[in-house]
């Protein structure tokens, strides 16, 4: 799905950083996910931490890590950053709260990814010197549940 390589193109903070050579992330060694949902199917690509579709509509959830990096930014300037190449971009919400005991902040959004109107759910959040983006990325039209990324969110285990 041509709409799939994009979005982790630009997922996490790889697609700004300028950085030759690979962050360290933290999947394995300080987090990891428990999700398990049926109609879920998890993907393998270096680029993010962990990637799930949906077998019916094709949205997308995924995380990424990126330890000794991102430090001196808010969360709320590296999550908009996150957003910079998406053309009518359009923030929906946004707040900081409360994610596993450690300040996050959350922006719901939309815009247009490779032509497709798309609407996006992010909670960003740092944790032992590792920046830690969740990401939801639902193509206009499908059937957007909510409470995804919300189990999403909720299966992240931190070591």
């Amino acid at each position: 799905m041509k709409l799939v390589f994009f979005m982790i193109l630009f997922s996490g903070c790889s697609f700004f950083t300028g950085i030759k050579e690979s962050p360290k992330t933290a999947k394995g060694s300080r987090y990891f996910l428990s999700f398990n949902e049926s109609e879920w199917v998890q993907k393998n690509d270096q680029r993010s931490d962990f990637i799930f579709e949906n077998k019916k509509d094709g949205r997308i959830l995924l995380s990424n890590s990126f330890c000794d990096e991102f430090q001196g930014s808010s969360l709320e300037q590296i999550g908009l950053k996150t957003f910079s190449g998406i053309k009518e971009f359009k923030v929906i919400l946004s707040n900081y709260e409360s994610f596993h005991d450690r300040e996050s902040f959350r922006l719901d959004a939309s815009g247009l990814m490779d032509g497709v109107r798309v609407t996006f759910k992010l909670l960003n959040t740092r944790r032992d010197n590792c920046y830690f983006d969740f990401l939801s990325i639902n193509p206009e039209g499908t059937n957007i549940q909510t409470n995804d990324f919300e189990k999403f969110l909720n299966s992240v285990i931190f070591k």
